[in-house]
């Protein structure tokens, strides 16, 4: 067993405090943006919120959870594509992908999680950097899975306000073209860079199993369709009128806003929803709560999150301990 400590022992250190202070601060922002598009009596909001049943909290849970678990098997093919050599059992990964959603959610930082998961991974290629840039690149894939979903959907079921976005799905494209050409050209570039930098550019992964990229996008469709079937529940509780097809493109999109830095996306995603839902008729103050239910799904998902991070840190000395290298089982083929 390796006496060096563990991803999950090893907590993203504390922002400074000027960090915090620019969550805050966008998080009022936005809360105010808001307030100003929305201009919901507080009594029509809680009304809202009344009317969304628990059991579609429990189903939405549900779907977010299976979410995590897919995303956790397509940072695990997005690996072996970038040429791993050895990967963690994938229970730990679903783990630590639950863990990742905890930090991201409740620390001041909506990278930490990333960086835990970049940590644990790193010794899984030749260059200490590549876990890093992996997980960097599985967001970018995410990215372009939404941007797929939505143009694929506009294509069949258009929405006229955003008949615009049609493009979406070119864009999905060219970006999952960037996120497979990205370590190259880290590698190009950076590595002309002096210093550390230079040293993190050069050990950028190389794409070793083009093929892979395919899944790993396809993946992605998938993850999104869930992230939307999830926020449509709500929306359906409120107002039945709205197609799944629509929400399938308007809420990937309007959670796009909760990667600004906010406090788990306080404000930024209550004011999309209503600019996108108001687009297909949904009332301010039902927008606003099918918003806070997407709230409260995160919310929930992020406090397994935290039992999972407390379970890994009991077992500590039996499964948080194994260095990548000792599960030879987990190696992967070339």
């Amino acid at each position: 067993m390796s006496d060096e400590p563990t991803a999950e022992s090893e907590a993203p250190a504390k922002p400074a405090w000027r960090s915090v202070l620019l969550r805050v601060g966008v998080t009022a922002l936005t809360l105010g943006l808001w307030y100003w598009l929305a201009d919901v009596p507080w009594e029509d909001l809680k009304d809202a919120v009344r009317r969304i049943h628990l059991s579609t909290l429990g189903w939405a849970t549900a779907l977010a959870c299976v979410n995590l678990c897919i995303g956790a098997f397509r940072w695990r093919v997005l690996m072996k594509a970038y040429g791993a050599v050895t990967l963690p059992p994938f229970t730990r990964m679903v783990r630590l992908y639950f863990v990742g959603i905890f930090f991201n959610t409740f620390i001041p930082a909506n990278v930490g999680g990333d960086l835990l998961r970049g940590h644990i991974t790193r010794r899984a290629f030749p260059g200490a950097a590549s876990g890093y840039l992996v997980v960097i690149l599985e967001r970018v894939f995410g990215l372009a899975g939404l941007m797929l979903l939505a143009g694929l959907v506009l294509l069949i079921h258009p929405i006229e306000e955003l008949a615009g976005s049609r493009w979406l799905g070119l864009l999905g494209f060219v970006a999952a073209l960037g996120a497979a050409s990205a370590p190259a050209i880290i590698r190009f570039f950076g590595g002309r860079l002096p210093g550390k930098l230079g040293e993190i550019a050069r050990g950028a992964p190389t794409l070793e199993r083009p093929a892979l990229v395919v899944a790993v996008l396809a993946l992605s469709l998938v993850t999104q369709g869930l992230v939307a079937v999830g926020g449509h529940l709500f929306v359906a509780d409120l107002d039945p009128s709205v197609p799944l097809t629509a929400s399938l493109v308007l809420v990937p999109v309007g959670l796009v806003s909760i990667y600004l830095p906010t406090i788990a996306g306080l404000g930024a995603r209550e004011a999309s929803f209503v600019v996108l839902f108001g687009m297909v008729g949904v009332a301010e103050a039902d927008a606003t709560a099918a918003a806070l239910g997407v709230l409260a799904t995160t919310l929930l998902t992020a406090v397994i999150g935290g039992v999972a991070l407390l379970q890994g840190r009991m077992q500590g000395d039996e499964e948080d301990g194994e260095a990548l290298a000792d599960a030879p089982s987990d190696t992967v083929e070339s």
